[in-house]
């Protein structure tokens, strides 16, 4: 019997022992959870606020949609950024899901091919060559992307960019037979303003910032890529600079292309229209 009050005093004890050992745990606990959010409050993002002063740019992607697409979609958002994607059909099987989204989200969705084939040769990114190669292998590429498109939910594509920047008037010409209207990533010189992030080339997320914000101005249109690895990654990781420019120089994103977007590399005389980007083929696998 004299053991009883003994055995309740150890009890009692190493209740509160456990006790208290089961305190410390839930206060680091506690304090673990709460740094999680001040951590995040640290890496917030800054949105899009400008009054639109300056003007307007278009932010453009190519060659998806992929594996990050998602992720920037979720960027895009956050930052209250529009943004026009160019699309190969091959990369929109099996992603309804996004194509719908980004449409559902604002943007607009043009035509990069079916297979982002070299339009103006022939060759595919595995360097088949398709032959013959005319006006109905160029009408082809061009439909069937758009008809995917349209089936996952996009409007009819108004707007086409070709594959490595490989254009001649007879791609154009069939082109706009389709209804479609040309956007470059590059033109004649700096005048047409049309800015090369040059995101497929290896470049970090701050060298393709400092490639975008240089010559960002009112009506540029930036290139930039959805359908790669870590340039995409990269790419996602440029955009909250980007935005801190455009708030500082006044500039708001539009789906709006204007109308001279071409580059004015199907004029006379221009040597290098149907020269590609550095590292092309990086960007058809994508």
């Amino acid at each position: 019997m004299r053991r009883r009050p003994l055995l309740t005093a150890l009890a009692v004890v190493f209740g509160l022992t456990f006790a208290g050992h089961q305190v410390v745990a839930d206060v680091r606990t506690s304090a673990a959870a709460s740094a999680e959010p001040a951590a995040a409050a640290a890496e917030e993002l800054r949105p899009l606020t400008s009054d639109c002063s300056g003007g307007y740019v278009v932010l453009t992607f190519d060659d998806g949609p992929r594996q990050h697409t998602g992720a920037l979609l979720d960027r895009l958002r956050d930052l209250g950024l529009p943004a026009v994607f160019f699309w190969s059909g091959h990369n929109v099987e099996g992603r309804g899901e996004l194509v719908r989204r980004a449409v559902a989200e604002g943007h607009v969705v043009g035509n990069h091919a079916q297979s982002h084939a070299d339009l103006t040769t022939g060759e595919l990114p595995s360097g088949e060559q398709v032959s013959p190669w005319g006006d109905e292998q160029i009408r082809e590429e061009l439909r069937r992307a758009s008809e995917l498109l349209v089936a996952e939910g996009a409007p009819q594509p108004e707007l086409y960019r070709p594959p490595y920047g490989a254009v001649n008037q007879q791609v154009d010409d069939v082109a706009r037979e389709l209804g479609l209207r040309l956007v470059m990533s590059f033109g004649r010189d700096a005048t047409d303003n049309l800015v090369d992030s040059h995101d497929t080339e290896g470049v970090s997320a701050e060298e393709i910032a400092a490639n975008v914000v240089g010559p960002l101005r009112d009506g540029s249109i930036v290139t930039m890529h959805d359908g790669l690895g870590q340039a995409t990654l990269n790419s996602i990781a440029a955009l909250q600079p980007i935005v801190d420019a455009m708030n500082e120089r006044g500039l708001c994103a539009t789906t709006e292309v204007r109308p001279d977007a071409d580059g004015r590399v199907l004029e006379p005389g221009f040597v290098g229209a149907q020269v590609p980007s550095a590292a092309p083929k990086a960007s058809a696998k994508g």
